[in-house]
């Protein structure tokens, strides 16, 4: 896929079209549009000549290999209705909306193109994201790998049911914040006991960086990584008894159905 649009360029639209970007990807063109234009123009500038700004959302679906919408599920209408007549059934619209089923989705779009939904995360910026893609039942397995290998680059890509994606948000969405509290948590206790601020920072998260490439690629649990630097009456050990009195472990299992059951509410 050479040629891309982008409806939305928030947060996560951004981070998708960085995601392109990224050494060793396909070289591709990119047309973002936004209702607000100054931004569309701001990301245009700073990304560099592959990207062009566009001034009418239809612009970006016209010879496109594929679309992707990444507005707010409030505007998910007015921006797929824009699409209308700009598509054929050659081109892949793929919508980043939560709670808005593939379903919803085609009564707003109309027949022709083929659809998809995504729930990427910001690390996909990176090349270190989590992309999970849905497809309609009737569509084709090559076109469903075509549109899943535009993110292939982006970190972790999974095809998934589409039943899946209230506890994919919970996960890989919902997830940094959670991680986030941790290390915010983890930064102020080494404070307390009289680390400088910037050194715990900058030692609590490169703690969580190499904690996650030793579990990357590594077929054993989280649990076996926990037990292989928990040494009999050690410090380890001593504050893990803290965290399993305060039911740390069950908080997160709950965190998870609370993003998850909020998704249900939203959709």
């Amino acid at each position: 896929m050479s040629t891309v649009g982008v409806l939305g360029v928030g947060n996560m639209g951004r981070a998708l079209v960085k995601g392109w970007l990224l050494p060793g990807q396909p070289a591709r063109s990119i047309r973002v549009y936004d209702k607000d234009a100054q931004r569309a123009r701001a990301v245009a500038g700073e990304l560099g000549e592959k990207v062009t700004a566009v001034e009418d959302p239809g612009q970006v679906a016209r010879g496109a290999d594929a679309v992707l919408v990444a507005v707010k599920p409030q505007d998910m209408e007015g921006a797929l209705r824009a699409l209308r007549g700009a598509t054929g059934a050659e081109l892949a619209v793929v919508s980043t909306a939560a709670g808005l089923s593939l379903e919803r989705l085609r009564a707003l779009l109309g027949p022709g193109p083929a659809l998809f939904r995504i729930m990427p995360n910001l690390a996909v910026a990176l090349g270190e994201g989590v992309v999970a893609v849905a497809a309609e039942p009737a569509a084709a397995p090559e076109r469903v790998e075509e549109v899943a290998s535009l993110f292939s680059a982006m970190g972790v890509v999974r095809v998934l049911p589409e039943s899946l994606f209230n506890a994919v948000t919970a996960v890989t969405g919902s997830g940094p914040g959670f991680m986030a509290l941790v290390l915010e948590g983890l930064e102020d206790g080494a404070v307390r006991v009289g680390m400088p601020r910037e050194v715990a920072r900058s030692f609590v998260r490169q703690m969580a960086l190499g904690t996650s490439r030793l579990l990357v690629g590594d077929e054993g649990s989280a649990a076996e990584l926990k037990d292989r630097v928990s040494s009999p009456a050690g410090t380890t050990t001593a504050g893990l008894a803290v965290l399993e009195d305060k039911a740390v472990r069950g908080a997160f299992i709950r965190a998870i159905e609370a993003a998850v059951q909020r998704g249900r509410e939203l959709a």
